[in-house]
């Protein structure tokens, strides 16, 4: 095989967390290469549409991201209050896709997309660089660390690491989604239907002051419900075919743009028949649902189904063992940790496995998130972020969502670089050095009841 190169770290996966761990760990130093088996930068919060952040995004590289965006005019950084806490950044998805790009190259990072991780190599337990698939044939990169930002946990499993996966009891995990887009959406109308029919909505977002101007809702708009109207049309006669009680609809760039959740297919997403199936699915479910928008929705008469996000919302697969498994009851509790690396508040967002059902429960002033869930056991010289991480399924319902997932990818940046500066594993470093670099961009730990972010993320 040819050798692409020798690397401090080796990033795989490009969706936020490993744009972000990428950024990171080149922004200390870390001559660093991002892998990516598509050709999208950014996967969900891009490709997936992914765009209105379920908790407040720290200070690091995910935040400089939407702040970026904002001057473009393609994001609104402003804390948001919903039932179950605060949010930030909601941002426009080809915004974030142009920030990225310039982000990647300001860092230096490089990037390899249309490259997949077929193996890892290793010296003894120490995982030393991957195995790729490219067009021109198999690759191998080598690294001091790599990072396995893959959702997946892919290239934890490919060098023998545990992993776990699904709920207790029957192996359940949350479904796969896709966002779809309409246009020409009256706005004005749609939030007055939904005002008129407050005992079937979750949650409403109205931007104060907005009145028949499409412009005014632009971001801001967003809301969660029509669980009786879907009923009631399915008792008319219309045939719903979502396994799925309910739908989220938020505002997009563009005026009279409206991106819709209400797809929804149950199964494993690492089986590739039922991943394949997926993705046709959640198709003729996007369609579905907006023949139900157009029927019985008012604002929805003139408008027009636009496309469905290429890239497949997975919510959850592997979950990687590591030196400490975060669970519901740290996550329910607002614990904090002596290495904590961030203070997340996402919410326990649920989306009922092998069910129709979901619910959005607050975690108060958040809780840390520990270093030791980014190691996996019995293995050196790899960390997990983001999705795979070590948390057990309860735990997951939070830290699958974008802000927590950036907060271990910062981490796994700077901790990636400080192992190379070093030259040790990731297991042999201190994570107070990780902790203090992290603490020099603002970020709050999670480590201390007294610590500041407590105050802001309940505000």
């Amino acid at each position: 095989m040819e050798h692409l190169g020798k690397y401090d770290t080796i990033v795989v996966g490009a969706g936020v967390t490993g744009i972000v761990a990428s950024v990171a760990a080149a922004r200390a130093g870390a001559r660093t290469l991002l892998v990516e088996s598509s050709g999208i930068l950014g996967g969900l919060i891009t490709g997936g549409r992914l765009t209105k952040p379920t908790g407040i995004v720290q200070p690091g590289v995910y935040l400089d991201l939407i702040e970026r965006a904002a001057h473009y005019g393609g994001a609104d950084p402003a804390v948001q209050t919903s039932h179950w806490g605060t949010y930030s950044g909601v941002f426009d998805t080809e915004v974030m896709q142009r920030v990225i790009i310039e982000t990647l190259e300001e860092a230096g990072v490089e990037v390899l997309l249309f490259a997949h991780v077929t193996g890892v190599l290793r010296e003894g337990h120490q995982v030393c660089g991957v195995e790729l698939h490219t067009k021109a044939g198999p690759y191998v990169a080598t690294a001091t660390t790599v990072i396995d930002a893959s959702g997946d946990g892919d290239v934890a499993a490919l060098a023998g690491a545990g992993f776990m996966y699904g709920r207790p009891g029957d192996g359940h995990v949350q479904p796969m989604t896709s966002y779809f887009r309409i246009l020409n959406v009256q706005f004005s109308e749609l939030a007055q239907d939904c005002l008129d029919h407050p005992d079937d909505i979750r949650e409403l977002v109205i931007p104060e002051g907005a009145g028949r101007d499409n412009d005014d809702y632009v971001l801001k708009f967003y809301m969660a419900g029509f669980e009786q109207r879907i009923v009631d049309a399915r008792r008319d006669g219309f045939e719903w075919i979502i396994p799925k009680a309910h739908l989220h609809m938020k505002a997009g760039l563009l005026p009279g743009e409206l991106n819709v959740n209400a797809t929804r297919v149950q199964g494993n997403a690492l089986d590739p028949r039922t991943r394949t199936r997926a993705a046709i699915e959640v198709r003729k479910q996007a369609y579905c649902a907006f023949d139900f928008l157009k029927r019985y929705v008012r604002g929805m008469e003139s408008a027009i189904f636009l496309d469905v996000a290429p890239v497949l919302g997975v919510r959850e697969t592997r979950r990687i063992e590591g030196d400490y498994v975060l669970t519901e009851d740290d996550v329910r509790s607002e614990a904090r940790f002596d290495d904590a690396i961030g203070l997340s508040n996402a919410p326990l967002d649920i989306h009922e496995p092998g069910g129709e059902g979901g619910a959005m429960i607050g975690v108060g002033s958040g809780y840390g998130i520990p270093y030791r869930c980014l190691l996996p056991q019995g293995v050196e010289g790899l960390l997990v972020a983001g999705r795979c991480l070590s948390v057990d399924s309860g735990a997951f319902a939070s830290t699958r969502n974008t802000p927590a997932c950036a907060i271990t990818a910062q981490a796994a940046g700077i901790a990636a670089a400080e192992c190379a500066r070093r030259d040790i594993t990731p297991r042999e470093l201190r994570p107070e050095i990780v902790q203090d670099a992290l603490t020099a961009v603002g970020v709050s730990l999670g480590s201390h009841v007294s610590d500041r972010a407590a105050v802001v993320m309940t505000s």
